[in-house]
């Protein structure tokens, strides 16, 4: 599943404002159904006939949209056509931006369900992630997603509480060989068993000059720093592959990864 928001959110200026004329719980409603009508608006004016072709709805709902806006002020006629007033641009981002919030969250559920209680996280920083989720017929889609990433990337931070399958372990060393730099924090029971399957291949890797490796006996999650992009990857306890990858190249949220990052890797022990 790829979920990319291109109208991104925008953060207001977080001061407390205090309001006596609030709207009322109507209202509040009437403003997120009616979403689609604001974006109508938006930039233009439209007689009752030009928003119910804008919105392919009949000419009296229409009406009753026009009939309520005018009411609750968030748009005024002028020369027999309707557009909205400052204070409707108002809402109409703030219900924009409500909605796109919403979206995020549900879109990232898995994540914000997984995460532990110490991870700080905002979940508006990954509003344009693309979320890959596994399926009954292809439960590899998350750790394909993050092949894609691998194999492009010059440099990556990462973390890691589970054991990968043999062809992604593989495919990671020729990364090395081939260049790429790695700094890695594993959780010590995932160490040991890449050392027993595959002692040759983790040998070399971690004698490489190309990875820094250590150790961490409580990982959160698992994350991985692609250069300007970053990811993090659902597990469940009992397979190794992430149901969910979820990434985005969103600056803050690519600062966030290297903080939880650098927190984690200054933590654990060396290898």
């Amino acid at each position: 599943m790829r979920n990319v928001y291109s109208r991104p959110v925008r953060r207001p200026n977080r001061r407390t404002v205090i309001v006596d004329d609030e709207p009322g719980s109507k209202a509040l409603v009437e403003f997120v159904r009616r979403l689609s009508a604001f974006e109508a608006f938006d930039g233009t004016s439209l007689d009752k006939r030009g928003l119910a072709d804008e919105l392919s709805v009949s000419r009296p709902t229409a009406h009753r949209i026009i009939t309520s806006f005018e009411e609750l002020g968030v748009i005024g006629r002028r020369d027999g056509r309707y557009e909205l007033t400052r204070y409707g641009e108002a809402i109409g981002e703030a219900a924009l931006a409500y909605r796109n919030d919403v979206t995020t969250a549900t879109a990232l559920k898995v994540l914000l369900d997984d995460l532990p209680e110490n991870v700080d996280f905002d979940y508006r920083l990954f509003s344009d992630a693309v979320v890959t989720e596994a399926t009954y017929d292809d439960p590899f889609r998350p750790m394909n997603r993050f092949v894609e990433l691998l194999e492009g990337a010059e440099r990556i931070m990462a973390f890691n509480r589970s054991f990968l399958e043999p062809m992604y372990i593989e495919l990671a060393h020729e990364r090395i060989e081939a260049g790429t730099r790695v700094d890695v924090v594993y959780d010590p029971k995932v160490v040991e068993l890449v050392l027993e399957e595959y002692s040759t291949i983790a040998t070399a890797a971690f004698e490489s000059d190309n990875v820094t490796a250590s150790i961490h006996e409580e990982l959160p999650i698992a994350l991985a720093v692609f250069g300007d992009r970053v990811g993090v990857g659902i597990h469940t306890d009992s397979i190794g592959l992430p149901i969910a990858w979820i990434d985005t190249d969103d600056p803050e949220a690519v600062a966030w990864g290297e903080g939880l990052f650098e927190r984690y890797r200054s933590e654990a022990t060396s290898l």
